[in-house]
This record gives C-alpha cells, structure tokens and sequence, in this order.
C-alpha cells in the first residue's frame, strides 16, 4: 500500500475507486506541514470562535458535544489536559487564509465537487468505523494515526447502525470491545492496518469502512469528492439527508452527529 511521491497521478488515475494506497511524505513541501503547529492555530486571527468537542467515539453517537473557545481547546491540547475530539471541522470556513497552505490542485482536478474538513485532537482521539459516500483522501499536518480499513465487501460483518451520520454509514463495532466477543461476526472480516505519519497521504475508496485512533495530539486534514455519477448518485440524495436531519425533520434524535448540552440545547460537534 505504500508508494512513492511521484506515483500519486498514476495511482489516483488507475487505482481510483479500487483499494486504498499510502504515499509516504506527500505534503512534506507543503506550507501547512512546515508552518501548521499548535501554537501557529492558537495565535491566528480570529481564534477567540466557539467550536464544538466531542468526547467518545465521534460516530458512535454516545459521545458528549461541548463548546470552547477555539484558542482554548487548542490549549487544552498542548497541556494534555483534554480527552474531547474537534473532529469534521470546517476549519477553512473560519480560517480562509489557510487554504493557501495546501497544494491539492491535483486531488481537485479529480473532482467536480471537493470538500475539505480538519480533523485535531489529543493523542487517543477516537474516530470509529463508518464508511463514506465519497471519495476520501486523508493527509496527516501533525502528529501520527493509526487507520484500520475493511472492505465494503465485509458489510454484512459491520454491525451497522441506524443512527444518522453525514453522508456515511456507521458501525456499531468498537476495537476496544472486541475481546468481549461483542461482535462475533465482525472476526471474520479482513482489518487492514496503516500507520500515518507526518505529511503521509491515504486514500479510501467510497464504501470502505475505516476506524482512526490519534496516536500523538493531531492535525489531519480530508479531501471528500465527488465526480459527476457520484455527485448524481450520491452527493444530491445525500446532501438532501443532511438538510432534512439539520432541522429536525428526519431521525432528530437519532444521530451521532448531534447531542443536548445542560440546557437542552442541540450541538452539533464540529
């Protein structure tokens, strides 16, 4: 799975939609991986906004949505005293300037739509099995991940739920429940193991379920496209889902992307 720098074209042009591949030290050049640090986001413009946290399994929909000040969180980070997740962050929504910092003119010529989030938290920032509606390219800023990816083809070993989540699918399976025999079918199915390092790139194909575990406070970034048949098949009807969720007229209550703080109000993490 893993290729050199100069093989990223041939691999997005043949290998596209087939299996996932690696490329060791992708964004290596790239501004972000030279100038992205925790203190740099701490101190940027701006940085007094609210985000949303989550603490748990980001997509198990039992984790617990709380809101910080950006530069806080940030913090909270540096001083290891969080175990929340800033995860599907719209970081260049709030922060524009920062997009200048990525080189991926490549990845979007592969794309009619092309949408990017961040994904920065502690070490031990849990993001659980779910599959995508799109394609998605993964490169690690800072820090380290461990991504486990199964085959579509392993579905019916996937335990998936029912609760909602933004144009994915997601599992009931947790890794770190699995010598409790919780999910007997869920063995039989093929784990792939990847390491991402600094500046490393993966690419996961639609429908590929993955599971990602920080192993070091993070900054990631992901790259969700679409061409035109997926944007027909996927992107609208999915996007008609979010809309639909986002005002409480299909599965308000059923989600992991949503929870009640103290008050009773309705948080969306990220």
């Amino acid at each position: 799975m893993k290729f050199s720098d100069i093989e990223i074209k041939k691999k997005l042009d043949l290998d596209y939609k087939r299996n996932p591949f690696v490329v060791k030290k992708y964004a290596k050049n790239w501004i972000a991986s030279k100038k992205w640090t925790f203190k740099y986001l701490k101190n940027m413009k701006g940085s007094n906004i609210q985000v949303n946290t989550v603490k748990g399994n980001v997509t198990s929909g039992e984790g617990k949505i709380s809101s910080i000040k950006f530069k806080d969180y940030i913090d909270k980070i540096t001083s290891k005293s969080t175990k929340t997740y800033l995860s599907t962050f719209y970081l260049f929504r709030y922060f524009p300037n920062l997009i200048k910092d990525l080189d991926y003119s490549y990845i979007k010529s592969k794309s009619l739509v092309c949408h990017l989030l961040s994904w920065i938290g502690p070490k031990g920032s849990i993001t659980g099995f779910h599959c995508d509606w799109s394609e998605n390219i993964n490169i690690q800023i800072k820090g380290s991940k461990n991504f486990y990816l199964v085959s579509p083809k392993y579905n019916e070993n996937m335990y998936i739920s029912d609760k909602f989540e933004r144009i994915s699918w997601t599992s009931k399976v947790d890794l770190k429940q699995i010598k409790k025999n919780n999910f007997p079918l869920f063995k039989k199915a093929k784990v792939i193991k990847v390491k991402l390092n600094e500046g490393d790139l993966i690419y996961i194909p639609r429908g590929w379920w993955h599971y990602v575990e920080s192993l070091s406070p993070s900054i990631g970034i992901s790259f969700h496209f679409w061409n035109w048949f997926d944007f027909f098949r996927d992107l609208l009807f999915e996007t008609t889902l979010v809309l639909l969720h986002d005002i409480g007229l299909y599965k308000k209550n059923n989600c992991s992307c949503h929870s009640m703080d103290k008050f009773g109000k309705r948080l969306k993490r990220g």
